[in-house]
């Protein structure tokens, strides 16, 4: 009977989540990636041939539909069973075999060796399953984690995402790509067209007064169909550029994903070797203007900003680790009224420093 409700978990953990209070946005999107990596691993299971469009996974659902099973708290895990009726034996197998076929990918990743699969998966097959385990990755600046195990943990071992590993896809995006003549361009702005399934495959992004034309592959149209129009997003790919070296289009897209403007949190600030590890999550104000992403805490006084997200982030780290040895530091006597008690303010946030104090 063990084998007749095989289980998967997912595992929130990290500083961004105290006592695995994870915001219910990012439970729903993370379960919902999960149930699109099944449903992608039954149609290689089951052989499933040309384009996924439309309802194409419904054909799928008696063999790979997941149910919630159980929750567990202290780190949030969510407990999700297939529910593949057992008399149906060739659905039910398709199940289980998407499972395996599941793990084996994500470890792939992991390990960043797609040779591994070279005798299970064809181009297609593989494509659909990377952009689709992608959805279960935390963003740049997430500090948080998400395991993924199989219950049957004799089969499997788990396997743990985190912000590092959406730049891991990108990269095995970058090296399975036909070469072109110019390095990839990011582009971020405010999404204002979506086309799927109707007309050219494309999205049309409007960044600093410009109107961008993206063009997508069909391993990327899960992740197209789910973007909202007027969100903003991040668009990873080959450009096309005119004289003065400006963007016309990309003619390649290599990653697409909603850029949220909600506070980030943030748990640890790590900067110089050092690591400030804080009693409870900040929420960080994001925001993206005329090109440039910032990062801001009013009270704390914090700043990060940059035309790329992790260089704003890194000087956001950069700015809390000098706020820090300025003021947590400092000699009280040596501070003003004001410098006093946003250094009261940082000793209460700041319970544990580790690494060697290195001045400028």
């Amino acid at each position: 009977m063990a084998e007749a409700t095989p289980k998967l978990k997912l595992t929130f953990m990290g500083e961004g989540f105290p006592q695995g209070a994870v915001p219910l946005i990012i439970v729903a999107s993370k379960l919902q990636a999960l149930q699109q990596a099944v449903f992608h691993a039954a149609a290689a299971a089951g052989g499933h041939r040309g384009e996924r469009r439309g309802l194409w996974y419904n054909r799928y659902r008696g063999a790979a539909e997941l149910s919630f099973a159980a929750a567990h708290h202290s780190d949030l895990t969510i407990e999700a069973e297939l529910a593949a009726n057992p008399v149906l034996k060739d659905e039910f197998n398709i199940g289980l075999d998407a499972v395996d076929l599941l793990f084996d990918v994500a470890v792939a990743i992991q390990q960043d060796d797609l040779s591994q699969l070279d005798n299970r998966l064809d181009r297609m097959d593989r494509d659909y399953l990377i952009r689709a385990l992608e959805g279960l990755m935390p963003n740049v600046g997430d500090q948080y984690q998400v395991k993924m195990e199989n219950c049957r943990s004799d089969r499997h071992p788990s396997v743990t995402f985190d912000s590092t590993s959406r730049m891991r896809v990108r990269g095995i995006a970058v090296k399975v790509e036909q070469p072109f003549d110019s390095d990839e361009e990011v582009v971020v702005g405010e999404l204002i067209k979506i086309h799927v399934d109707a007309g050219e495959d494309k999205i049309t992004v409007r960044s600093q007064q410009r109107d961008i034309d993206c063009f997508y592959g069909d391993a990327l149209r899960d992740q197209v169909a789910n973007l909202i129009a007027g969100s903003i997003v991040q668009v990873t790919g080959y450009p096309t550029l005119d004289s003065s070296r400006q963007i016309i289009k990309l003619h390649r897209m290599l990653d697409v994903e909603p850029v949220s403007m909600e506070p980030l949190r943030i748990g640890r600030f790590e900067s110089d070797g050092r690591v400030f590890v804080l009693k409870s999550p900040i929420a960080v104000n994001v925001e993206y203007t005329d090109g440039v992403w910032v990062y801001h805490h009013p009270e704390l006084n914090l700043w990060g900003y940059a035309t790329r997200r992790e260089d704003a982030l890194r000087e956001l780290h950069q700015t809390f680790a000098y706020v820090y040895r300025d003021i947590a530091e400092e000699r009280e006597d040596n501070l003003d009224a004001v410098a006093r008690q946003l250094r009261e303010r940082l000793l209460l946030l700041v319970p544990k420093v580790s690494g060697n104090l290195q001045h400028a």
